[in-house]
């Protein structure tokens, strides 16, 4: 249901241009740019909630398990593999509400030959990334009633470090660590297939929103990187403790 819960909430931004070229005298000039924050929140949101109560809620049993012989990279590789499925079907679903309600991009795709899917590939790899995230929360919770501020803190934190609520270019710290979490660079590989910088007359300029194959490329390639490390960090949180 989530994902029709969040495409219908997607819908619901003003404005009758999508992600086309809006007039910068009109009523809504920025609707492109509200829609892709949307959507990037949402793909966090998702991919967050699906992962973030799992490790804290199995580790007596994980444990166990661990103490004779289950592989804790074969258990973290079964997961990663159900929960990125899950989230490519759901941003699927999400794409889909949306396109179909506000029509889709306008301009060209950068690499793939349809912008539609560039789309999908920059909110689904960003909703995978942030499960392994999630994953990586529910490693760090000494207990379930840790998991709800957990979820409320990372999806501000998202939210505030994915550059689309107001620039990062140039503030110093700010900048910087928005570059580790996966809402900066998957809105940037959404802003740069949807060519935000054109479509959207009071949109900041920021470089890695350019719609070029290459900064497509490196926005998604970036996003990857994030996602095997995060998944670094959560195999070694599953490590076999020590008994020294």
């Amino acid at each position: 249901m989530l994902p029709f819960i969040l495409g219908a909430l997607t819908l619901t931004v003003p404005g009758g241009t999508g992600f086309g070229p809006a007039n910068p005298r009109g009523d809504t000039p920025d609707e492109a740019s509200e829609l892709l924050l949307v959507l990037l929140v949402a793909a966090v949101f998702m991919g967050t909630a699906l992962t973030i109560r799992d490790l804290v809620g199995e580790r007596a049993i994980f444990r166990r398990e661990q103490s004779v012989g289950l592989s804790a990279s074969a258990y973290l590789g079964a997961k990663v593999l159900v929960y990125s499925l899950a989230a490519l079907i759901q941003t699927a679903i999400l794409t889909a509400i949306v396109v179909l309600g506000k029509g889709p991009p306008k301009r060209g795709a950068d690499v793939l030959g349809s912008p539609v899917v560039e789309l999908f590939l920059a909110l689904a790899v960003t909703a995978i990334v942030s499960a392994l995230i999630g994953l990586a929360l529910s490693s760090l919770a000494k207990s379930t009633e840790q998991i709800l501020p957990m979820l409320v803190v990372a999806i501000m934190v998202s939210l505030v470090f994915s550059g689309g609520m107001f620039p990062l270019g140039g503030r110093a710290g700010l900048d910087q660590l928005s570059w580790y979490l996966p809402s900066r660079w998957g809105f940037a590989a959404a802003a740069s297939t949807v060519d935000l910088m054109s479509v959207d007359p009071v949109s900041p300029h920021d470089q890695l929103w350019t719609h070029s194959a290459r900064w497509w490329v490196a926005d998604m390639t970036i996003l990857v990187i994030l996602g095997a490390v995060w998944t670094a960090l959560v195999r070694w949180r599953l490590r076999l403790p020590s008994h020294r």
